[in-house]
């Protein structure tokens, strides 16, 4: 981490400086904005990868399909995104979309918009900036997508879910789903309390057998490996 990527974090109030807990392979997957660090050997063209929030940016993506020839399975319920990533479904037989999102509950549920409208990453924590301007959208639980696609573990997943991780990764747990690696960007910042609930969700995953092996340079982006698997 720079030491201006160092001193911008500590200017901001809801400040989170987080180190890697254990020491593994491990390679940067992605552009510097959508990466994430990916434990490569424990996966092969077979493996089960879920990838939730799509945004415009599926550099992370695409370089797991590079890397490992692995089928990505995306999800993102935002009509902007839709319409981004059929192009690239049309050109990657190992890519495909769902046009629906991850939540600690099955239904609808509202989203509401970035303040930027440059911005395509919308959220599911109320925005009364942007509140106006919200619209429902389907929203799965991890586990129902599991029973619907007969599927029994994953291999990996990543959450970039726009602060819905509070609320996700507690509910994951509960449900005891086998993970083997799990790739999570955190919003802190869309919460007064948001230093401390990333503190309580990284205790809850440290609990269930997570360790964290990889942080970006703005702490923002955790990989967590299940010690089950290493």
């Amino acid at each position: 981490m720079s030491g201006i990527t160092k001193f911008l974090i500590w200017l901001s109030p809801r400040k989170l400086f987080i180190n890697a807990q254990v020491k593994i392979e491990k390679s940067w997957l992605g552009s510097n904005y959508g990466g994430f660090y990916v434990h490569l050997p424990i996966l092969d063209a077979s493996s089960t990868v879920f990838s939730f929030g799509v945004g415009e940016d599926i550099s992370f993506d695409q370089a797991l399909i590079e890397e490992k020839e692995v089928s990505v399975q995306t999800f993102d319920p935002t009509p902007r995104v839709n319409e981004f990533i059929q192009p690239h479904l049309l050109k990657n037989e190992n890519l495909s979309f769902s046009n629906y999102g991850l939540a600690a509950q099955n239904g609808e549920v509202l989203f509401y918009p970035p303040e930027d409208a440059v911005h395509v990453s919308c959220s599911v924590v109320p925005n009364k900036q942007t509140r106006e301007s919200a619209y429902k959208v389907q929203m799965k639980r991890l586990v129902s997508i599991l029973e619907e696609k007969d599927i029994g573990e994953i291999d990996l997943l990543k959450l970039d879910i726009e602060g819905g991780e509070y609320d996700v990764i507690p509910d994951i747990v509960k449900d005891k789903i086998r993970i083997k690696q799990l790739q999570l960007e955190i919003h802190p910042d869309l919460f007064p309390d948001g230093r401390q609930k990333t503190k309580k969700l990284i205790k809850l995953l440290n609990e269930a057998g997570f360790k964290i092996f990889g942080v970006s340079d703005t702490c923002r982006e955790l990989s967590f490996i299940n010690v089950d698997f290493v």
